[in-house]
């Protein structure tokens, strides 16, 4: 062989070692990285792994170990050739060798290549999305279905994506932003679809919401899903009264009692809003997936109120004020100087035709600047084409063509036809420019002047005159909430209704000071007091009253309107001579729902709205009575002032049993025993209560394993006995519902909450991929305040976004988040919480990549104050520059109102 065929040969002999051993070994590490296997020895295991997935790695296996036979063949071919001398016979075995070394390489590239396209699809439909990846392996992986939680309309979940130790008998719960079109939820007994109505259908739609063993995989399929199958459908859904959230509770316990199982929940693209269309419309990924480990036991502990972590703490005792000073209200004043220009569109003077040029015809005006008189010119070099100047300056504007009817439209000016033109035609425009609307905004409300005092116009009289023109200004604003509305000829005087601070907040603005000189709101003061606390501090009338739970519960009994769960939670008047709806009454302390109305107490509770936060942790309860407004011009409820208030919660009743026969599922409770309650329920022989309550029969709270609440917290379930108090927490003989109550003063809190950290920090590189991120307020939070998205507040005819909490990468990619918080006591350490945590809990961040943290102005603190984005950590911002963008004051937004 020449020396030349010789290095042809070596080169050809290396690239096909090469290849062969790259196709071979990692084949393998590559089966065990996408498919979360253990090492070679111990992957082959049936009780772990899905049979289908598990053959197709052996034939992986095989064919790698085919390559390697291939590899040695096309060495030893290799070899005989180069030590052949020149031997014909030799050069031609190994010639042969080679070539069927070859066509047995396209062979076995060719099965892999099939082998690990099939394999991939299988563990697609397996894991419930087609890439490839092990949902049960959550710590390396990120679902693309997560990418839906956060960022799209999923806002919270139970449990948590890859939470583990979660017991048996759980409830899974799921939080949408919008309401569910019940048919898409609940199928019947036999099977159909139905609106979820918790008796006759209450099953879930198997085909649209799976749950299943991460080691069996999905037995369902995008079109079908089979009557028998591993998936678990018998699963009971349950709504919250606003539709928006879902409890789903298996029937029978999840897992085993001898292993650690993992669980996947998949809701597909077939979950409907009210509407009809997909809940996961214009979402990152059609469906949300995560999973979670279910342990070995069932939780059979009841929940408790965590001591310390209700707000307002308990408080025996009302503190005693005494006034120096009464507050005042803030004046703002609008003064009429000359009246306020209405809308008119631009209109034309006149036009005039330059020497023998043609009359124009049919001028229509389009234009919205502020120039007065244009010249036309027809130009020399085109016939079909004309010019337009700015006549006072002769700056060219533009250039346009007649058409054959002789038409031309100079875009954004004026169109006009004229019968016939030539060279150096030429005509003079004379307009009215067009005339902008005044504006003028006062509070949350934006009022336009114009012709007619239709909807938010003021009106702007033809015969105007300034006194009128004030009179106008008042009838105008005299409906407004915030405010009281005066006049003294040709000045509106407007006081705030709200004595104190408060009312300095509110907004006077206009677009024209030359017409409207306005004086601000101000003088607005909180009453001076000298006052001394009893026992705990009494409480400004703006808080919202927040209760934090030391696990999830479910949602049904506590959350929505305070009329729909009354029989559950409830907030009253805590004096016993309060009384009952329809009893006489002279004042609305006299009423147990501090509401008299004509003489009569209306109600039995305070009304309101129970929202559940924090990962159905924290429950919060917000008045309907509007007080106000804070510094981003949203409405503020308070609580009645001066007021005695408590919360009552009352725990659930248990199942109950006939004979003992009706326990023997619930060992070691197996003794059917008549209770203190008057029903017979399951009991151990330390005569406990078996603590689940009736899951189709809820009437008190309970955990998400519907367990009742332990209100005195002796660890025990005991049910609704009688109400164990937290202001008096050594009594613990009374049980199983809680109560607490507190004191309300008659003064609103207006400071806003600040950030005092972040973690990671502003720019800090390489982070942990899974590590949350952390922000630390300098005061407690509205709980239900710290969520994903924004919240829409109307301002007059228009509406507003004020940003919440949010997270997203640099580039598009199924990025899921989800908040979790925590009160601290930091400092006195008194055992009193002074500051909110916030965790951002995300899927794992992909690496090299940037991502970008976002708190808005619609988080608010405990007292309904909104987050200023203008202040946090290293950055205070100004007028001119209202927002922090990474670390620095900018007045530059995205037309979306997000750091570009």
């Amino acid at each position: 062989m020449s020396k030349k065929n010789k290095v042809i040969l070596s080169i050809f002999l290396f690239f096909a070692a090469f290849g062969l051993v790259s196709f071979a070994f990692p084949a393998l590490a590559q089966n065990q990285a996408d498919f979360g296997m253990a090492p070679i020895a111990n992957s082959i295991s049936l009780s772990q792994t899905d049979p289908r997935i598990i053959i197709g790695r052996i034939i992986q296996i095989a064919l790698s170990f085919l390559g390697i036979i291939v590899l040695g063949l096309v060495i030893y071919a290799g070899s005989l050739w180069m030590t052949s001398n020149g031997d014909e016979e030799k050069i031609s075995q190994a010639k042969k060798i080679l070539t069927n070394a070859v066509i047995g390489l396209v062979i076995i590239l060719s099965a892999w290549a099939l082998t690990t396209f099939f394999l991939n699809r299988l563990s697609g439909v397996i894991s419930g999305f087609d890439n490839g990846n092990n949902p049960g392996n959550s710590s390396n992986f990120t679902y693309s279905g997560l990418g839906t939680i956060g960022s799209c309309t999923v806002e919270s979940f139970y449990p948590e994506n890859g939470q583990k130790d979660v017991p048996r008998n759980t409830s899974i719960m799921l939080t949408f932003k919008e309401p569910l079109k019940l048919d898409s939820v609940c199928v019947d007994n036999g099977g159909a679809r139905c609106s979820c109505n918790g008796t006759t259908c209450n099953l879930v739609n198997p085909q649209i919401i799976r749950i299943f063993r991460n080691d069996l995989g999905d037995a369902c399929s995008d079109n079908s899903c089979p009557k028998q199958n591993t998936n678990i459908s018998n699963v009971m859904a349950v709504l919250t009264n606003s539709n928006k959230t879902l409890i789903l509770s298996p029937l029978t316990p999840l897992g085993l009692e001898t292993t650690n199982t993992e669980y996947v929940v998949k809701v597909t693209g077939d979950l409907r809003k009210v509407d009809g269309s997909s809940m996961f419309k214009g979402c990152s990924s059609d469906g949300i997936i995560w999973d979670f480990e279910v342990n070995t036991r069932l939780d059979l502990t009841p929940p408790q109120i965590v001591p310390g972590l209700v707000y307002p703490l308990p408080d025996n005792e009302n503190d005693f004020f005494g006034e120096i000073s009464a507050a005042k209200n803030a004046i703002g004043e609008i003064n009429v100087l000359t009246c306020p220009k209405a809308y008119s569109p631009a209109v034309l003077i006149k036009s005039t035709p330059l020497g023998t040029s043609a009359e124009l015809s049919s001028i229509i005006l389009d234009y919205h600047g502020d120039i007065n008189k244009f010249k036309i010119v027809v130009t020399g070099d085109d016939l079909n084409s004309a010019q337009i100047f700015n006549t006072n300056s002769n700056e060219l504007l533009g250039v346009a063509d007649f058409n054959s009817q002789g038409l031309i439209v100079f875009k954004n000016f004026f169109s006009f036809q004229v019968a016939s033109h030539k060279a150096g035609d030429s005509w003079d425009l004379e307009i009215k420019p067009e005339q902008l609307a005044d504006t003028l905004k006062v509070g949350s409300n934006v009022y336009t002047f114009a012709t007619s005092a239709e909807n938010n116009n003021i009106l702007v009289e033809s015969n105007c005159s300034t006194d009128k023109q004030a009179l106008n200004i008042q009838a105008k604003l005299s409906g407004d909430e915030e405010m009281i509305v005066t006049r003294s000829n040709s000045k509106v005087i407007l006081t705030a209704r709200v004595a104190g601070e408060s009312g300095n907040n509110i907004s006077l603005s206009t677009t024209n000071q030359s017409a409207l000189t306005l004086r601000p709101f101000t003088g607005g003061t909180n009453r001076s007091v000298k006052d001394e606390v009893r026992d705990k501090k009494d409480n400004p009338k703006n808080s919202v009253i927040q209760i934090n739970f030391n696990e999830a519960v479910n949602p049904i009994t506590v959350s929505g309107k305070a009329e729909e769960v009354a029989k559950y939670v409830r907030v009253v008047n805590a004096s016993a001579s309060s009384t009952l709806n329809g009893t006489s009454c002279m004042k609305n302390g006299d009423c147990r729902s501090y509401r008299c109305e004509s003489g009569i107490c209306r109600g039995d509770n305070l009304s309101g709205n129970f929202i559940l936060s924090n990962s159905y942790r924290t429950l919060e309860f917000v008045s309907d009575s509007e007080c106000g407004i804070n510094a981003c011009g949203e409405k503020i409820y308070c609580l009645p002032e001066n007021s005695h208030l408590a919360v009552e919660i009352i725990a659930a009743n248990f199942k109950k049993c006939s004979i003992d026969q009706d326990c023997l599922p619930y060992s070691p409770y197996k003794y059917c025993v008549m209770s203190s309650l008057g029903y017979k329920t399951c009991q151990n022989q330390s005569k406990r209560n078996y603590p689940t309550a009736n899951l189709g029969l809820l009437d008190g709270v309970v955990d998400a394993s519907t367990n009742s609440l332990d209100g005195n917290r002796d660890t025990f379930a005991d049910g609704p006995l009688d109400f164990y108090t937290d202001n008096n927490s050594t009594d613990i003989t009374k049980k199983d519902k809680y109560k607490f109550s507190f004191y309300i003063n008659d003064t609103i809190f207006s400071a806003s909450p600040q950030i005092t950290s972040i973690t990671p920090v502003q720019g800090q590189a390489e982070t942990n991929l899974a590590d949350p991120i952390k922000i630390n307020f300098n005061t407690l939070m509205m709980n239900s305040t710290l969520r994903s998205g924004g919240a829409v507040i109307s301002s007059g005819t228009s509406s507003i976004e004020h940003k919440l909490i949010n997270l997203k990468s640099s580039i598009a990619s199924p990025l899921g988040y989800w908040i979790e918080n925590e009160n601290l006591d930091v400092f006195p350490l008194d055992g009193i919480p002074d500051l909110t945590i916030v965790n951002i809990k995300h899927s794992v961040f992909s690496q090299s990549l940037s991502y970008k943290a976002q708190v808005g102005s619609g988080v608010k603190d405990i007292y309904q104050n909104c987050f200023k984005p203008s202040i946090g950590p290293g950055c205070v911002a100004t007028n001119e520059n209202p927002s922090c963008c990474f670390g620095s004051a900018t007045n530059t937004l995205d037309k979306n109102g997000n750091c570009q």
